[in-house]
């Protein structure tokens, strides 16, 4: 039994070992943490960021390499990183040396990124080979000038690749719409300091706007699409035109997305097809809001609307509004193309029933004009509208019968309908009522308003708005016109802190009397402070006047206040709490008003 004794005796020490695990186990695992310090650089600089953007050694900073020899392969593999992020700013003498110093103390290392960046190269020349692929695009002439890289320029690599694109859409819009880029050269002068680039562009063959294909409609007749196109078969090719069709088609607003593009390949005559792919909207949309204030009361408006009534794009509106000072109902139909493809012809009628501290009135009204569209941002308007209008004014009813020819001009470069940020709204609106037409009497009636805004910064989340109005009435006195077409300021969308209606001269029993004239000031900051809810410090100012034209000797009624918006998808909620600064006696000490939308 002696050959088991020691087997026995060694069970109770391998137990322990298996228990007991070395001490060295429970050390903790070493890495070599480390802090990264750039010397040699001007830290504002853009180079600068590019440097430290490109380096892994900072962007790894907290998983630390396990040893030395991996945190020298991570500082070693950063050299080139670096060092091409400096050439593509056009440094290409720059220099990298990265030292690792050892911890102090226990702590971390330090790895020492030492970088020159030398001189900034210059583009020397810029070269257009002659195109592949059509022999006729060799001799194709290229504006220089819309070419964003130019001798002189720093030989940074972003306007290098911007050119190219630039050069192959240039092709593209010249009967080339299938060009495409090719080799492209870069020489580097170190002696010099110089970059010289060599573009070639594969032009692909010359090509003419051939047969246009309709994918995706479904209730709007193919020939109406077709028309809005603003090329004609046979025409050379630009790819400019695709996108203004696109755009034509989208302003129908019948449309939720267009897409034209050319097929792949020209046919044997030199046409190219294009397609052109549309979803559309639905037809029909019914919707409602509500507003609200301290001298207006409630008031509630609903319509219904319908974008494509016969195929042809033709649209349909039926609003209906109630509230104390204002109800009524009206109906509007906008035909496309009328004449010429950018005009429509709009027919209107409609009833409205006025209760103010002024007058109170019944009106039917029935008109159309033409919508001329001269650009994307300029309109011009013109036609006629009848009205018979009976006015209660002093407990005297007073019939008017008036003819009139409304004409007006609208510079629109606002990038938003109900929340602009940048780009301004003007309007011009003249409207003569003459008694050889029919009216009961004769006046001219001239309004001008602006509203301009600024973004004061990248997001739009900080806007300055402002507002002007300038309004005259000529060829009547001010008790001789009938009251609703006299000009009245105060309230939610004027001067706020007053009355609805009740800037400007007053009777006997402090009632709004209107006037020949108007002058309306606004300004306003838009500040989006947390999601979706934002301030709006105001300040309104205006007057109206008795003379034909505003006096300026006359002072201004001021006032001022705090708003609140809450933004959703289909524009801001607008809560405004306005306080008059020059006030009379009979003038409220606040007005609170609320809305859908900005106050202009």
């Amino acid at each position: 039994m002696r050959f088991l004794a020691v087997p026995l005796l060694m069970v109770p020490l391998l137990m322990v070992s298996w228990i007991a695990p070395p001490a060295y186990a429970n050390t903790p695992p070493t890495d070599f943490s480390y802090i990264v310090r750039f010397e040699g650089l001007d830290q504002t600089t853009a180079v600068a960021e590019a440097i430290t953007d490109s380096s892994t050694l900072v962007a790894q900073a907290r998983t630390p390499p396990p040893t030395r020899a991996a945190l020298r392969r991570r500082a070693n593999q950063d050299i080139e990183r670096m060092i091409a992020a400096a050439r593509s700013f056009g440094y290409y003498d720059a220099a990298v040396d990265v030292a690792i110093e050892p911890p102090v103390d226990s702590g971390p290392s330090t790895v020492v990124v030492t970088a020159t960046t030398g001189q900034v190269y210059a583009v020397a020349d810029v070269a257009v080979h002659a195109m592949t692929g059509d022999s006729s695009a060799v001799g194709l002439e290229l504006p220089r000038a819309d070419i964003p890289l130019k001798p002189g320029d720093p030989a940074v690599a972003a306007p290098v690749l911007d050119a190219e694109t630039v050069l192959v859409r240039l092709v593209r819009e010249r009967g080339y719409p299938l060009a495409k880029a090719g080799e492209r050269k870069v020489v580097i002068d170190r002696a010099a300091k110089t970059m010289m680039v060599t573009y070639t562009i594969d032009s692909g063959p010359r090509a003419r706007f051939g047969p246009v294909r309709v994918v995706g409609s479904e209730t709007v007749d193919p020939t109406y699409i077709l028309r809005r196109l603003p090329w004609r078969y046979g025409q050379d090719a630009d790819v400019r035109q695709l996108e203004k069709g696109r755009r034509a088609l989208t302003a129908t607003g019948v449309f939720d997305t267009v897409t034209v593009t050319f097929d792949d390949a020209v046919d044997g005559d030199g046409l190219l097809p294009v397609q052109v792919t549309v979803v559309e909207r639905d037809r029909r949309t019914i919707g409602a809001g509500v507003s609200a204030s301290t001298s207006e009361g409630l008031g509630a408006t609903a319509f219904w609307t319908h974008r494509n009534l016969f195929g042809g794009a033709e649209r349909f509106d039926f609003r209906a509004d109630l509230a104390e000072v204002k109800s009524g109902v009206s109906g509007q139909l906008r035909l496309p193309d009328i004449i010429r493809n950018d005009q429509d012809l709009v027919l209107h009628s409609g009833y409205v029933e006025k209760n103010t501290d002024s007058f109170d009135s019944e009106t039917y009204s029935v008109g159309g004009y033409f919508d001329w569209r001269l650009s994307r941002i300029l309109s011009v308007d013109y036609g006629a509208v009848l009205e018979r209008s009976e006015v209660d004014e002093d407990g005297v009813s007073s019939q008017f019968t008036l003819v009139g020819i409304p004409l007006g001009v609208t510079l629109d470069t606002a990038d938003d309908l109900l929340n602009p940020t940048k780009g301004g709204r003007t309007r011009l609106r003249f409207t003569p009522y003459l008694e050889t037409l029919g009216s009961t009497q004769a006046m001219y009636q001239l309004s001008v308003q602006h509203a301009h805004y600024l973004a004061l910064d990248s997001a739009g989340d900080m806007v300055l708005a402002g507002r002007a109005r300038w309004g005259a009435i000529i060829g009547s006195s001010t008790t001789n016109l009938p009251a609703d077409k006299r000009f009245y300021s105060g309230g939610s969308g004027s001067v706020r802190g007053y009355a609805f209606q009740h800037v400007g001269p007053l009777d006997a029993g402090n009632e709004p009397l209107g006037g020949r004239s108007v002058i309306e000031v606004s300004a306003e900051l838009r500040w989006r402070v947390w999601g979706d809810v934002g301030i709006v410090p105001f300040i309104d100012a205006g007057q109206v006047y008795n003379t034909e034209t505003p006096s300026l000797d006359e002072e201004l009624q001021w006032g001022a206040g705090l708003g609140v918006r809450y933004f959703t998808p289909v524009g801001p909620v607008r809560a405004d709490l306005g306080f008059p600064l020059n006030g009379r006696d009979s003038d409220d000490t606040f007005q609170v008003y609320f809305s859908l939308g900005q106050a202009f």
